[in-house]
């Protein structure tokens, strides 16, 4: 090999060493570049109580369909709609010409079979009367009686009376009108448990509610003033045409602001608390239903986490297992990363 040969074939061995260890390092910038740049935040722990939204309409508590206990002429009504009155107050009076007539027919009917027992007891102790004979005289005198007793307490029932203090809220007959027995004269609602706002929850909202919970309540006649409630009543099962289930809220109206009928709306605060976890929205890669993932950090490395979502709220997720407090996911350059476990470069 010539002097120019050889030094050629050197300077193409230098070339190669040179190229070879550019190439190393490259392949060594390549490997470190990717670690994909991301951001992170921190999961947080959270004591939630779930609030339920619903509307409904106001009323008494207690509201009584007032009646006569038998039928005939409505002879006065001695109030008017709106009306607040005592325990007590004479509200209506049928005419009593018919309850009278048969009270008496009952006292004339006692009467007689007392005299009949009378004879029969008289004959019977000269033995002309058996003693068959003065059992049925004495049977027939206490129905008699007995009659009368349910004369007279019809003819105590011909007149309604207020049961406690009240308001008088709707009258639905008028005097001289006929009416029957047990047909609802007067509407009265009554002052002693107060007045309850009447609404709907459904099953999945029914289950976070219990009674006592506190809600607070709006109505459009009073759109600056907020009234507080408790719930008072849950139904026990659901109304089989709507599916949802009656509650009562008990609505605080000390100053007697609110008219049976009002719509309203209420916020009812669950007393269950739950011990779930927040993350951003944003931290949340794909979701199906309740089902979600996201990329946890791990050692400088995304791997992807199936994650449970109890509830979306505003801007965050309320995660209820997959999660722990003070791990980490990743909020920003989801888009970057690809696969379940990933090399990444955490910028704070």
């Amino acid at each position: 090999m010539t002097h120019t040969n050889f030094r050629n074939s050197l300077l193409i061995l230098f070339f190669t060493l040179i190229v070879g260890c550019s190439t190393d390092k490259n392949e060594e910038d390549t490997i470190i570049d990717q670690s994909v740049p991301v951001v992170v935040t921190q999961v947080r722990n959270l004591e939630y109580s779930d609030e339920i939204k619903t509307s409904g309409q106001i009323s008494f508590n207690n509201e009584y369909k007032m009646s006569f206990k038998t039928g005939g002429i409505i002879q006065s009504v001695l109030v008017r709609e709106g009306q607040r009155v005592q325990a007590g107050k004479l509200l209506a009076t049928i005419k009593p010409d018919e309850i009278e007539a048969k009270t008496s027919q009952a006292e004339i009917s006692v009467d007689k079979a007392r005299r009949d027992y009378q004879r029969t007891e008289a004959l019977y102790k000269d033995s002309v009367a058996t003693l068959e004979q003065l059992q049925n005289a004495e049977s027939q005198w206490k129905n008699a009686e007995e009659n009368l007793n349910a004369a007279r307490f019809n003819q105590n029932q011909s007149s309604i009376i207020a049961p406690t203090n009240g308001v008088v809220q709707k009258i639905l007959m008028n005097p001289n009108e006929i009416t029957g027995a047990g047909n609802p004269i007067i509407i009265f609602g009554a002052e002693d448990q107060g007045k309850v706002l009447v609404t709907n929850v459904s099953d999945i909202e029914v289950v976070e509610i219990k009674l006592g919970d506190n809600a607070s309540l709006h109505f459009d006649a009073w759109p600056e003033a907020i009234f507080k409630g408790k719930i008072l009543e849950i139904a026990g099962m659901a109304n089989p045409k709507t599916g949802t289930f009656e509650v009562k809220i008990q609505v605080n109206d000390a100053n007697n602001q609110l008219k049976s009928g009002f719509m309203g709306s209420a916020t009812i605060l669950s007393s269950i608390v739950n011990n779930w976890v927040e993350i951003p929205i944003e931290c949340l890669l794909q979701a199906n239903k309740k089902n979600g993932v996201v990329y946890k950090v791990e050692n400088e490395t995304a791997v992807k986490q199936e994650v449970k979502i109890a509830k979306i709220l505003n801007d965050k997720l309320l995660i209820s297992s997959g999660l722990s407090e003070n791990d980490q996911t990743i909020i920003e350059g989801l888009e970057k990363l690809k696969g379940d476990s990933i090399s990444i470069k955490i910028a704070y």
